[in-house]
């Protein structure tokens, strides 16, 4: 049983061609054709690997999009860098202003069909290869199972996250030729919403999937039957904005994940973005990313893009607003461990400090503390980091169920009871940063008050999901799905400090982001744009 830690695959796909001569026909040594590969050792689960090198393998189109479109893009983060110039076209994001020749758009399309595509060969090609183990033995067939069961996953959450920004997209399920690309269509964001739902509600009654109860240390980071549910359900929450009838089935979703008992609340919310963080019961599918000199590991990359410029060496990027500071509660620690400030000192490796220091280029006073990492915790070359990101952590699962809840007229204590699990851990959680030399931010020791039954609990969850989910890459779709982003962000362009960003918000347009236009143009119009773009 293994960990993925998305390695580098050294086995390459080679295709060879055809030719008339047996001596040009002879595959190099050391080459594998595609035929040769699935007949090699391990090569099942290469295959898997491949798969999950979607959220690795392009930093531009997955990691730097992801921030710039969940965080940047909205009324909780700045782009930053180093100036108005650097990577302006994010800017345009948050101001309601993307245009179809959007690079972070464009970006974000590629990497997720490049991801889908390695999805659709393996799904292609692994049913009937006859596979052997890394031993050589033959793979058995539970196991093959649960590698494709993984891979559907794997395929249907890239598709969840391209129905996110763009509605409708091609649905692409196989290999295609180059004749393919004139004939692509876009299917309706209903029908990508029953592709994934059908994808993810088989991978979950799927006996060959594995659930999170059985997991080995050595298999985090894989994909399971309960993150299948828990994807499920947040697919059933974006959906609702125009069917409400899928609260009932996003709350049932949920509630599976709850009811595994595979999953808790970690008591220190800070240590779930520590080191060990994807080994708390917290992590419902994280993908953990490391710096290890033995093996070729693709490290993060977001951690030198998102932290402070200068001594530190940062990029500058993804910087959390005043908008977002003053959501949080008084006493409330997740501050401390969701933002940085100029003037806090971490460690160094010679005995020193590192002193952060925000005065040579433009910020908002604050940088993303759940993406810094201490000199000792950079890897090799800083940008190569051993570092976790959690798509679906178990806090996120709670407050999906209490919102389900009451979006569908369940019972109110119970979404109640559920909203409160979260604050008490919160609130029960260290004011102090167990890897920082000082903070500027002092917390009050003052606990979170409960949440009653009396409250208006539609605004209660989504402060909360606000404030527990902060910097995570999930404001955005959370305004998305609440049809909430164009009054949200039009109100954000007249407040203090806003540079009148969201301002260009438009109904009838800034709901969605349009098709990118290269995309557009590669498939010969077949693609049509969004509308107003």
């Amino acid at each position: 049983m293994r960990n993925l830690s998305f390695i580098i695959l050294a086995s390459l796909l080679v295709l060879a061609s055809s030719c008339s001569d047996d001596f040009l026909d002879r595959t190099p040594p050391g080459n594998l054709t595609d035929e040769t590969f699935y007949k090699s050792p391990d090569a099942g689960f290469k295959s898997l690997v491949t798969c999950y090198r979607g959220f690795v393998s392009n930093f531009w189109g997955y990691e730097a999009a992801r921030a710039e479109l969940g965080n940047m893009a909205t009324d909780d983060a700045d782009k930053g860098g180093s100036d108005a110039g650097d990577r302006p076209f994010v800017t345009d994001l948050g101001f309601g202003r993307a245009l179809s020749s959007n690079e972070t758009l464009a970006g974000y399309w590629t990497a997720r069909y490049s991801a889908i595509g390695n999805c659709n060969v393996a799904l292609e090609r692994l049913p009937e290869a006859n596979l052997i183990d890394a031993g050589g033995a033959p793979l058995s067939p539970e196991l093959k199972s649960r590698y494709l069961a993984e891979i559907r996953f794997l395929r249907a959450f890239f598709y969840f996250e391209l129905a996110e920004v763009f509605g409708g997209v091609p649905l692409v399920t196989k290999t295609l030729t180059v004749d393919d690309r004139t004939k692509l269509a876009r299917a309706s964001a209903t029908e990508v919403f029953q592709f994934i739902e059908a994808e993810l509600t088989a991978v979950a009654n799927d006996p060959a999937m594995l659930s999170a109860t059985n997991l080995q240390a050595a298999e985090l980071g894989r994909a399971t039957r309960e993150a299948a549910w828990a994807l499920l359900a947040r697919t059933y929450l974006f959906f609702a904005k125009d069917d409400a009838a899928l609260f009932a089935k996003a709350r049932d979703a949920a509630k599976k994940v709850i009811d595994s008992g595979a999953f808790a609340l970690h008591p220190q919310f800070q240590e779930i973005f520590l080191e060990n963080g994807y080994k708390t019961k917290e992590a419902v599918f994280s993908i953990i990313m490391g710096d290890d000199p033995a093996v070729p590991i693709i490290g993060s990359t977001i951690n030198v893009y998102c932290s402070p410029r200068g001594a530190t060496g940062g990029w500058g990027f993804d910087l959390p607003t005043q908008d977002l500071v003053n959501e949080f509660e008084a006493g409330d620690p997740r501050l401390l461990f969701t933002v940085l400030q100029s003037g806090d000192e971490f460690p160094k490796l010679n005995g020193t400090k590192e002193v952060l220091d925000f005065s040579t280029y433009p910020n908002t006073g604050y940088h993303s503390r759940k993406v810094y990492l201490p000199e000792a915790r950079r890897g090799q070359g800083w940008g190569n980091d051993a570092w976790t990101y959690h798509p679906i952590r178990y806090a996120d699962v709670l407050l999906m169920y209490a919102e389900a809840l009451i979006e569908s007229g369940g019972d109110k204590a119970e979404a109640v009871n559920y909203i409160n699990q979260v604050r008490k851990r919160a609130s029960g959680s260290q004011r102090k940063d167990v890897e920082a030399a000082s903070r500027v931010l002092k917390v009050a020791e003052k606990p979170l008050p409960d949440i009653k039954t009396s409250d208006d609990l539609r605004k209660a969850v989504r402060h909360e999901r606000r404030v527990e989910l902060a910097m995570e890459y999930h404001r955005l779709f959370d305004l998305m799905r609440w049809n909430t982003l164009v009054p949200t962000m039009k109100a954000y362009s007249t407040k203090p400090l806003t540079n009148g960003k969201g301002g260009n918000f438009t109904a009838g347009r800034n709901e969605i982001f349009p098709i990118p236009q290269i995309e557009i143009d590669r498939s010969g119009g077949s693609i049509g744009q969004n509308p107003n773009y």
